[in-house]
């Protein structure tokens, strides 16, 4: 009696798939395969993505730096550059003593790493565009952070009932949200 229920055992770990469903799942990988190779054989509608987590990091650096230095007469702010040379970065990266008006100005840092800031071509080259909006005006020029990690950008500091916003535009639109308590997120 032993013997007989081992041997049914053993017909049951020799069955295999059946031919539906050994067709069903190749169809479904070929399928599959030819909707991801389009996809995937450009960079264009995710390089928006990557420069929103570049503009994140580099908002939260600097909001960062504001609420750790309180020093007056410095500037913890991402300039914004808009047209044909798009780019964002910080004016300068030298917060020594007596460097205060070099960190508000309205440049780029040459100088800056890459987590901080865009190069002049950069975006142009992967045909992005970059504009903002805080509710009042179009395109400010900077974002700078208060000691309390609030933003500022010289108009209405993102306090219009909406956030500022700041979209990176190529075949898709990213964008990144300041909130006016200061939180900086993806929207």
């Amino acid at each position: 009696m032993q013997h007989g229920i081992s041997s049914r055992r053993g017909n049951r770990s020799q069955a295999g798939f059946s031919l539906v469903e050994l067709i069903t799942v190749v169809v479904l990988i070929g399928v599959l395969s030819v909707v991801a190779a389009t996809r995937f054989q450009t960079r264009q509608g995710y390089v928006e993505y990557a420069y929103q987590d570049r503009l994140i990091t580099a908002l939260r650096n600097m909001q960062t730096r504001a609420m750790q230095d309180t020093r007056s007469g410095f500037c913890f702010r991402i300039n914004l550059a808009y047209g044909a040379a798009s780019a964002y970065g910080p004016p300068s990266l030298d917060y020594s003593p007596g460097n205060g008006a070099a960190t508000c100005g309205n440049g780029i840092s040459a100088t800056a790493p890459a987590f901080l800031a865009t190069t002049a071509t950069e975006l142009t080259d992967e045909f992005l565009t970059l504009t903002s909006q805080d509710g009042n005006i179009t395109n400010f020029s900077y974002m700078a952070f208060d000691a309390l990690g609030r933003p500022i950008n010289g108009a209405a500091n993102c306090n219009t009932g909406n956030p500022c916003r700041i979209t990176l535009t190529g075949e898709s639109s990213a964008q990144v949200c300041v909130e006016s308590e200061g939180y900086v997120h993806a929207c």
